[in-house]
């Protein structure tokens, strides 16, 4: 796991779908080069449109892609409510998450 927090460009802090998104990366997505890489072909394939819909369930979110934008739900804390991030903004943090693993 990481020890420092994962900022990426644009990323507001106090914002909590950023928080969310960067807690799915570090959690879920963790240090896998596999997942992230997945991860970042998936949401290509959503934004290019020639994927309708992805989803990807992890140890404590849920993710579901669409080209409406990236909904994350917390399947751990049930007082949390679900987060969306617009799709462009989710693919720049993936963009980093991934690049940092490399």
């Amino acid at each position: 796991m990481i020890k420092k927090p994962f900022y990426w460009p644009g990323r507001r802090t106090n914002e909590p779908a950023h928080d969310m998104l960067a807690a799915f990366l570090v959690l879920d997505i963790q240090r896998n080069l596999d997942w992230a890489k997945e991860l970042a072909d998936k949401t290509e394939a959503v934004q290019a449109g020639n994927l309708k819909e992805w989803e990807r369930i992890g140890n404590a979110f849920r993710l579901e892609l669409t080209a409406d934008g990236a909904l994350i739900e917390d399947l751990i804390d049930e007082d949390s409510s679900m987060q969306t991030i617009d799709l462009g903004e989710f693919s720049k943090a993936v963009e980093m998450w991934f690049a940092d693993l490399k």
